[in-house]
């Protein structure tokens, strides 16, 4: 096991953000081509699926290194979470898709990191993931451009990107983050994936369920077992960090690289709070039709949880052109 490191650093390479603005382009014109067919939303987690009204506990005694921003200081703070589908479509449960769980966190007290003044809130994007099938911003846009153009579009990126042979093994890659397992909501482990600022120090963040749910989970969709479970019994989840350590252990620029517990354990700092909620009638469509207009932005931070890394810089761009399309 290493001991978390103060000593990390981000690499930024000359004109990335003009380069990220310019991306930004390109993905309003598909998500501006995605509202005419569905209807304004999103570009990726276009489907919500449930929107939750939650509690967040932060623990008392946490180690120094654990102790940052919202960490700082025990507490319970009202959260409100989205789930949803990771497509630029809408398309059935069943097919296989990233899952996104994006929590808000009211009520705290820090410094916006986009503009210095204060702020109330504190978002966390996590998805059903340890590692992204990209190490870096190019590589992962220019294949969801690729990919937005049609199949043959989308063939004609991996030959001219990987080679001939390369791109069988890029396909596969890609289909098997596509295709992983998901059973629920309720069940699964969910993690910001790239690395934010702990105050001084530099974190993964992860929510891991340790409530057992009374409902098996539905075949048919991803929501049917949480709205029955939640009309009578909470969902928790433990909130755990995990420590950059090393630049070759903990890499902050490559998103691709999977942290090793072995050498960086998670740390429990606090506790995610689903509390029983009923989930169906008028009340709980305005309040989910709310939650859909609502932003959840990594960048909507506080400067003691700046993100960090290449792709969390280039999600500065994406998420705001984004918005923007929006119009929230």
């Amino acid at each position: 096991m290493k001991t978390p490191s103060k000593n990390f650093s981000e690499i930024i390479s000359q004109g990335e953000d003009e380069k990220f603005a310019a991306y930004t382009t390109k993905l309003r014109a598909i998500q501006k081509a995605k509202s005419k067919k569905y209807g304004k939303g999103r570009l990726l987690h276009r489907k919500g699926l449930l929107a939750l009204k939650a509690e967040f506990t932060v623990n008392a005694n946490l180690p120094d290194h654990a102790a940052q921003g919202i960490f700082a200081t025990p507490g319970k703070y009202d959260a409100v979470i989205r789930l949803s589908n990771g497509s630029l479509e809408i398309q059935s449960d069943k097919t296989p898709d990233i899952r996104g769980f994006a929590l808000k966190v009211k009520g705290i007290k820090g410094n916006s990191v986009m503009t210095g003044k204060p702020t109330t809130e504190q978002d966390f994007v996590m998805i059903n993931h340890t590692t992204f099938s990209s190490a870096r911003a190019e590589e992962f846009l220019d294949l969801l451009l690729a990919l937005s153009s049609g199949g043959g579009a989308l063939l004609k990126h991996l030959y001219k990107t990987y080679g001939f042979l390369g791109m069988f093994k890029a396909m596969a890659r890609f289909a098997k983050v596509i295709g992983k397992k998901f059973t629920s909501f309720a069940t699964e482990t969910f993690s910001t994936v790239l690395p934010i600022r702990n105050g001084d120090y530099a974190v993964k963040l992860r929510i891991r369920p340790v409530s057992e749910p009374a409902v098996k989970a539905s075949k048919a969709d991803l929501t049917t077992d949480l709205k029955a479970h939640l009309k009578s019994a909470p969902l928790e989840y433990a909130v755990e960090l995990q420590f950059y350590t090393d630049a070759e252990t903990t890499p902050i620029e490559d998103a691709s690289a999977e942290w090793p517990e072995s050498a960086t354990p998670f740390v429990t700092v606090g506790k995610l709070e689903i509390k029983a909620q009923d989930l169906e009638g008028a009340p709980y469509d305005a309040f989910a039709a709310s939650v859909e207009q609502m932003k959840f932005d990594p960048w909507n931070a506080i400067e003691a949880h700046k993100p960090l890394g290449n792709i969390m810089r280039a999600r500065k761009h994406a998420y705001y052109a984004s918005q923007q399309e929006r119009g929230v």
